[in-house]
């Protein structure tokens, strides 16, 4: 239970792990319900240039890193449970700056909140409903075959003596990552979708409208 579940009756979630369509999700919530649209990745800079060694250790110890350093720093480097640990680290300490900017903002409009930075442990005690959250994920087959379409990869994986290798890492990373989060959503008993294909964008957009009781 939570201080704020009253104070944020107003805002969705929708949290999972990268490549599943949660984006998607939330600019449509956007445009066809009026929802404002709170990006977790949009407000990564701003959060890491608020961290403090005291609240946010994970977070400040990378604080003046590159996204180029910090996965230079691991892909190659790190196993992947402690990558995974790493990155969950970072993400419930974000999570207490989301709730500061959330709280800040007007409560007269409905706000859908997007982000891998929405773990299901950070979010289930601010529910005053449990429609109010859903988590996407996707299938491990889809999660790949997705990410080596995106055109900004190769952007990311020429800074690495081996690209295959930081790839592959990068991709059992995001794996592991959604795997622990789907157990954490069944042990909070919240909605979650797993987005292999076999389900159309507009069938997940459905699902989440419905399970949002926008429909």
């Amino acid at each position: 239970m939570s201080l704020f579940q009253h104070e944020l009756a107003h805002v969705y979630w929708i949290g999972g792990s990268p490549c599943a369509g949660k984006s998607t999700v939330a600019r449509r919530l956007s445009g066809e319900y009026g929802f404002r649209y709170y990006k977790c990745d949009d407000c990564y800079d701003d959060h890491m240039a608020r961290s403090t060694a005291e609240r946010h250790p994970a977070m400040y110890s990378i604080k003046d890193f590159t996204w180029n350093q910090v996965w230079s720093s691991k892909f190659c480097a790190e196993p992947v449970d402690r990558q995974i640990r790493d990155v969950i680290a970072v993400y419930e300490e974000q999570f207490q700056l989301i709730l500061e900017d959330l709280l800040a903002l007007p409560s007269d409009t409905k706000i859908v909140v997007e982000g891998a930075a929405l773990l299901p442990s950070s979010v289930a005690p601010h529910l005053l409903h449990p429609h109010q959250g859903v988590w996407l994920f996707p299938a491990a087959e889809f999660q790949i075959s997705h990410y080596v379409d995106r055109e900004w990869i190769g952007g990311v994986l020429k800074h690495y003596e081996n690209p295959d290798l930081a790839f592959s890492n990068w991709m059992a990373r995001d794996i592991g990552f959604a795997d622990e989060m789907m157990r954490r959503a069944e042990r909070h008993e919240l909605a979650s979708v797993v987005v292999d294909g076999a389900r159309s964008a507009e069938e997940t957009f459905d699902f989440v409208t419905k399970h949002f009781r926008l429909k």
